[in-house]
């Protein structure tokens, strides 16, 4: 049985989360992974504040992660702009696990959470909407111009 934990990730964790995200996209999109996603991956992922999870077994490269940004100021609203895991691990939980721990970190940080999916995208909305999440209008994901849906969550 293997051990696996979601823990906070560091800047260490920072290149295996960027190419599991490159690999994420080009499955999701069926297209080769693409170099541009990879250096918006990083960028993201230097955004501060944020909080970044990863999900991994000791000693070896993330599994999956989630990476939010934390409100700075005015409202109290975080955004969740990655969340990933293997394909192996797709439909196994731990895509759920990983919400669920994302959100226990953020109750008393932020009162809102909110996030984007392409349309198309429906097993990340089933989840989405599984767990508590409510499509809150269109929108586009700043990176791309990629038309999206907006889901928004209370904690």
């Amino acid at each position: 049985m293997t051990l696996r934990t979601i823990t906070p990730g560091t800047t260490a964790d920072h290149d295996a989360c960027a190419d599991l995200w490159t690999t994420a996209v080009a499955r999701r999109d069926g297209t080769a992974p693409d170099p541009a996603v990879r250096a918006r991956a990083h960028r993201e992922l230097r955004h501060t504040p944020r909080l970044l999870l990863t999900l991994r077994t000791p000693g070896h490269p993330p599994d999956g992660y989630t990476l939010t940004r934390l409100p700075a100021h005015g409202p109290r609203t975080a955004h969740i702009t990655h969340i990933a895991v293997t394909p192996a691990l797709q439909g196994t939980g731990w895509g759920r696990r990983l919400m669920d721990t994302t959100l226990e970190h953020l109750t008393g940080t932020a009162d809102t959470v909110t996030l984007q999916v392409l349309h198309a995208n429906t097993a990340a909305r089933a989840l989405y909407e599984a767990t508590g999440w409510h499509p809150a209008g269109e929108s586009r994901f700043a990176s791309t111009g990629r038309p999206a849906l907006l889901y928004r969550r209370t904690l």
